[in-house]
C-alpha cells in the first residue's frame, strides 16, 4: 500500500492511522500526497521529535502526523504514520 520514503526513511502506517483514512475517507494517495508536498504543520499536541505535514483541500485541512521509530524487523528506522486528521477551516 505505502512505498512511500520521506527524509530517507520509509513510512509505515499504524493501526489507528488506517482507521483514521478509512474514517475521513482520504486515500494512500493523498496521504503520500501531504507527507511529500504538503507544508510543516505544528500543534501543541505534538511530541518532541513528531512531524507534521498538512494540506488545505476545498474548505478542510488534512493533517498526517509522522514519529520516527525503529523497526526491529527490517533493522531500519522508519517513519510511523500516527495520525490523519481532518478539520474544517473557519472561512
Amino acid at each position: 500500500m505505502f512505498d512511500l520514503r520521506y527524509k530517507g526513511k520509509p513510512c509505515v502506517p499504524s493501526h489507528d492511522a488506517l482507521k483514521d483514512m478509512a474514517q475521513h475517507d482520504v486515500p494512500p494517495s493523498l496521504v503520500e500526497h501531504i507527507i511529500l508536498d504538503g507544508t510543516d504543520y505544528k500543534d501543541r499536541m505534538m511530541a518532541r521529535g513528531e512531524i507534521g505535514r498538512s494540506i488545505k483541500k476545498d474548505k478542510f485541512e488534512i493533517i498526517v502526523k509522522l514519529v520516527p521509530s525503529y523497526s526491529y524487523s527490517t533493522d531500519q528506522d522508519v517513519w510511523v504514520i500516527k495520525h490523519i486528521g481532518k478539520r474544517r477551516l473557519n472561512k
